[in-house]
């Protein structure tokens, strides 16, 4: 009897551990919270939160999320998990910005004579 029910705690033990293994990090959420937190600390609005869905919680792993202003200007944030409970930490580590074509040359203007 005993050992049954050691191996009963064994195995809900294991199930336990290979569920928390496979357990999806909510980025939605983390999307939504780094949008509001960017917006407030630069005043600006319009911004687009882009982080990977395929996430699994666990501690210590690290992400990458892009911010988009309006297809302007783009920022990467690197995000790393702190336990294994979906709490993270964050931070700015690259900023580019795209602007529209310069023209290489133009046609010139002729000024009709009179």
């Amino acid at each position: 009897m005993r050992s049954s029910v050691a191996r009963l705690v064994m195995v809900v033990a294991l199930v336990a551990a290979a569920a928390s293994c496979t357990k999806p990090l909510d980025t939605s959420g983390l999307q939504a919270t780094l949008k509001q937190q960017l917006e407030s600390d630069s005043g600006t609005t319009g911004l687009t939160v882009t982080c990977p869905t395929d996430v699994k919680v666990q501690a210590g792993a690290t992400f990458q999320c892009s911010v988009t202003k309006s297809g302007t200007a783009t920022l990467t944030i690197d995000v790393t998990q702190t336990d294994d409970k979906g709490h993270v930490t964050w931070k700015v580590s690259g900023a580019s910005t795209s602007s529209p074509p310069t023209p290489t040359s133009t046609p010139p203007t002729s000024t009709p004579s009179t």
